[in-house]
């Protein structure tokens, strides 16, 4: 597993400064996605650095740190995510886990401290971004939402409002996996270098008044749903 590294960040982990560590591969191909370098297994452009690299470089910034981000691509993918996540514990630092839920089995073994899952669309249109995705792919992503819960960390669902994969009939679709505790965050798609060029200038977010609406429909399931950024 190779990672990329971002040394610092305020956003990416609640209430805590993090470094963010980046694995490659996705098995989803979201038009929108912003991390187009992390889709393939070969991994992003720039420098890669082993776990023992990123081990020894967050053993130098524990002091600064407190947490840590593993996302991607989608972490799940790797065989070594459980052990990366112990390691990191063994520094004093708390680990979030940003996952698809592609593969929920492999949630809980992370043993996570924050678990943020993205939701994309009403679960029956999956396989309208997951290339050679199984029969089952709805039913994968149900199981993702309650292994998250399960999971015993805190957790977040995140929903990207991207025109065309996430509209009215999906909120309602996505609502039915909720519950009225869940902690839920709609945020609006933001053009720029995305997986698809065709999306970077010919697709445009939604407007405030449809995010209102789409964030309504998810409170009717969670309502503690909010739109990140308000």
């Amino acid at each position: 597993m190779l990672l990329g590294i971002q040394k610092t960040s305020l956003v990416d982990y609640p209430g805590r400064v993090s470094a963010v560590l980046f694995t490659a591969g996705c098995g989803l191909r979201c038009p929108y996605c912003h991390n187009p370098d992390l889709v393939s297994p070969s991994g992003a452009e720039g420098p890669l650095a082993s776990i023992d690299e990123a081990l020894a470089f967050l053993e130098t910034r524990k002091a600064v740190l407190s947490g840590v981000v593993i996302s991607g691509g989608e972490p799940t993918m790797h065989d070594g995510l459980p052990e990366l996540a112990s390691a990191i514990r063994g520094l004093g630092l708390a680990v979030k886990l940003d996952t698809n839920g592609t593969r929920p089995d492999r949630i809980a073994p992370v043993a996570a401290d924050y678990v943020a899952m993205d939701l994309k669309t009403a679960p029956r249109r999956y396989p309208e971004l997951w290339p050679g995705a199984p029969p089952d792919a709805a039913e994968i992503i149900a199981r993702g939402v309650a292994a998250v819960r399960a999971s015993g960390a805190d957790y977040e669902f995140r929903i990207t409002c991207a025109p065309g994969v996430f509209a009215e009939a999906d909120a309602r679709a996505v609502a039915e996996l909720l519950e009225p505790g869940d902690a839920v965050f709609l945020q609006r798609y933001r053009p720029g270098r995305v997986l698809d060029a065709a999306w970077a200038a010919g697709v445009s977010p939604y407007t405030e008044a449809r995010l209102e609406g789409l964030l309504a429909i998810v409170r009717e399931a969670a309502p503690r749903a909010r739109l990140r950024g308000h």
